[in-house]
């Protein structure tokens, strides 16, 4: 009955810093806390509100409208995250010295918001190992062994999107949990 043996790894991390969109411009902090980030159904899927991104609110369903609209406004010129100019296509209107408009590209190349100011969703995985030998013969040992990958099958969440700040809930970024058994001889 006895001489099992047990032998686990894990790892627990707090989050990837992370930055939004570089195509895309802040107008003010699009970070939301815990109890600020709303779950509905948007593009098909469970989907969480991580930051103020840009999308549309009013194709969400399954969800308070009135509070998620305060967080992502219907006018894409009020959003926190958007890109510029009337066009919302990143051009600006510049006049010339002869008086004609013409539409400029707003710093090509260049981003201008803050790198990785915002932490990502944490993460925690454990593994575990059992395995016992057993005495065949006086040189012949077997080792029985059962292996559980993501022990807890606890899913790990994906990274929210960097333009529309959400995190698809339908999907992990870890497998399931995955049972191997093995058997060594040694001799």
């Amino acid at each position: 009955m006895g001489g099992w043996q047990l032998a686990f790894i894990g790892s627990w991390q707090s989050g990837n810093w992370s930055s939004v969109t570089s195509s895309d411009y802040l107008f003010g902090n699009p970070t939301l806390s815990g109890d600020q980030q709303l779950v509905m159904n948007i593009f098909g899927r469970t989907q969480k509100l991580f930051f103020r991104g840009d999308f549309d609110p009013t194709q969400a369903t399954g969800v308070d409208l009135g509070k998620l609209e305060q967080l992502v406004a219907v006018d894409r010129s009020q959003r926190m995250l958007r890109p510029l100019g009337p066009s919302f296509n990143n051009k600006l209107p510049f006049r010339l010295a002869d008086g004609t408009i013409r539409f400029t590209t707003v710093a090509d190349m260049l981003n201008w918001n803050p790198r990785n100011f915002f932490l990502g969703p944490g993460r925690w995985n454990e593994d575990l190992s059992v395995f016992k030998y057993f005495d065949l013969t006086e040189r012949l040992k077997v080792r029985f062994t059962s292996d559980f990958f993501n022990f807890f099958n606890h899913p790990i969440d994906l990274a929210p999107n960097t333009t529309t700040g959400l995190q698809d809930l339908s999907r992990q970024s870890n497998d399931p949990r995955i049972i191997q058994f093995g058997l060594r001889m040694e001799f």
